[in-house]
């Protein structure tokens, strides 16, 4: 029989809420009615389907000269800076600096935005998969960081391979990972190092002296060899976004791999040759495998176990082989099958998915008065996340966040006891508003959940018992215990009994316009939400 057997059972808000939780990041009250009606195999298809490319990040600061106002040379507030010339030539150095700043604290914002702007849809957490999986640092230049995030955003469900071949000679990778440096005459190990160990093959015990099981140090040198002569043009260069060729820098002749390959030889292609070597890498069975891990522990558990490497991770594993890795095939047998259903409550959320969880998913959209606006709101998600630790342009490593790979803590590691009180201060903020800082810096949120439009989404908001398990099915993967709600239902009507809530939610529906009845509902409500995001509950998906 095979692993990745279909699930054949009911489709429920149960199981929509699970799919949607591990494939976007704060899936709505509307997405899961929307996968109600839709099942599971439509559900699964509109989660896969490609989308437009979306614009291009917007200059959000005001023109004009100010603390808080900049002149761009590039472009003007509302028009994108991505075609402006990459490094302006702009006096004194300080200045110029600061418009480079204001292009990637531009495209920080913007990259939050698509989160809130892709709606049923997998590709930006795809996106942020490949983000952890090719780190390239601090690129610094926001243009390379721009044009490093599209060239993941366009691949996110498409070819591994190929985005591996156009990562290689990516601008951001070939300076992160010293891949300009590497000539013939000074070959750089830098990126052949990482290129098996942690972007294609993995590591894998060591067995003999250079050994590693499924690569040598050998084939290390010997890839260096193939990747000689990319270069990246000097940031005054119009054309420092793309890498270039240069056969002079590059080891000639063939190039012999150890008995990990095959002893395969690469021969001489000149521009070409790095493909070629990707191609055989590609070709070990261990690399298909290396690959499903690191889908599996970001969408089903962190934790994998023997028979479900022997089973679950080899069926997905020669599902992606058979399509020419090809990612997208995976991603639908593995969200259609019985054992990803099964799989609940045992991921931690992230810092972007517990954010956009509390926000996104309370039904909290930017504000719709302009860029500035916009841009603002979403900076602050930024923040918040990079203040968890989770820091989108800016990994601690090259491996990535530590949560996704570290044992044997993996996604324990999100909820140490300096983040634990964050994340909750954080929810709380995302309901009710507040101030807080970050790097010594002040930020407010000043856009709140709309607790009121919430109560339309539950079934029967004038119960107390059915409003506080609609909140609690819809923020929980589990079922709240009786000794929980009693505690919950003291913050809406504290030592009354239960029809004094009917009352005045009643009151409310007959006078919504009436200041008094709709600011107590609504901090009722607000006080409620607030506690219910703080709860362990809340951390788990």
């Amino acid at each position: 029989m095979p692993a990745l057997t279909k699930y054949t059972g009911q489709w429920t808000a149960v199981q929509a809420r699970h799919v949607l939780r591990r494939t976007v990041f704060g899936p709505t009250f509307e997405m899961v009615k929307t996968s109600l009606t839709q099942g599971m195999e439509d559900t699964v298809s509109t989660l896969l389907a490609d989308l437009p490319e979306p614009q291009q990040p917007l200059k959000s600061i005001p023109d004009g000269t100010g603390s808080n106002r900049l002149d761009d040379p590039g472009a003007r507030q509302g028009e994108t800076w991505v075609n402006a010339p990459v490094f302006p030539n702009i006096n004194p150095p300080m200045l110029r600096n600061r418009v480079l700043r204001a292009r990637s604290k531009s495209l920080y914002s913007w990259t939050m935005l698509q989160i809130l702007d892709s709606g049923m849809n997998i590709r930006e957490k795809m996106t942020l998969f490949w983000h952890n999986h090719f780190v390239v640092g601090q690129a610094v230049i926001p243009h390379r960081e721009f044009h490093y995030y599209s060239l993941l955003r366009r691949h996110a469900t498409g070819n591994v391979k190929t985005l591996t071949k156009a990562i290689t000679i990516d601008t951001s990778m070939l300076t992160y990972l010293s891949g300009a440096l590497n000539t013939n005459r000074a070959p750089n190990e830098n990126y052949s190092r990482e290129l098996l160990e942690l972007f294609t093959i993995g590591k894998g015990p060591l067995v003999a002296p250079g050994d590693y099981t499924h690569y040598t140090e050998d084939d290390v040198q010997a890839m260096a060899q193939v990747l000689t002569g990319w270069r990246v043009a000097p940031v005054s260069d119009p054309k420092t976004l793309t890498a270039s060729f240069d056969s002079r820098r590059h080891t000639e002749g063939s190039k012999t791999l150890s008995h990990r390959f095959g002893k395969k030889v690469i021969e001489e292609n000149g521009a070409d040759e790095y493909a070629d070597l990707i191609d055989v890498i590609f070709e070990q069975e261990e690399c298909s495998r290396f690959l499903c891990r690191k889908i599996y522990r970001w969408f089903v558990n962190s934790y994998i176990a023997a028979d479900v490497e022997q089973t679950i991770i080899a069926e997905m594993a020669a599902l992606l082989r058979e399509n020419g890795y090809s990612v997208k095939p995976v991603l639908r047998a593995l969200l259609t099958s019985e054992h990803f259903y099964v799989q609940t409550a045992c991921l931690i959320k992230s810092p972007v998915d517990l954010i956009f969880s509390s926000s996104r998913g309370l039904n909290t959209m930017p504000p719709e008065d302009g860029v500035e606006a916009r841009y603002n709101h979403a900076y602050n998600y930024y923040v918040m996340a990079a203040d968890l630790e989770q820091e989108l342009f800016q990994h601690p490593d090259v491996a990535g966040w530590k949560a996704y790979y570290q044992e044997p803590q993996r996604d324990m590691l999100w909820i140490n006891n300096l983040l634990l009180p964050k994340r909750h201060e954080f929810c709380g903020l995302l309901i009710s508003g507040g101030r807080f800082s970050f790097n010594d810096e002040p930020y407010s949120v000043n856009e709140s959940v709309p607790v009121l439009d919430i109560l339309g989404q539950l079934a029967n908001p004038s119960d107390v018992h059915m409003l506080i398990d609609g909140l609690a099915e819809h923020l929980f993967c589990y079922a709240i215990s009786e000794e929980q709600r009693t505690v919950l239902k003291e913050l809406l009507i504290p030592g009354l009994p239960d029809y004094e809530w009917s009352l005045e939610y009643s009151a409310y529906e007959q006078s919504p316009n009436d200041q008094g009845i709709r600011e107590s509902i609504e901090g009722k409500l607000r006080t409620l939400i607030s506690v219910m995001v703080r709860m362990s509950e809340f951390q788990v998906m």
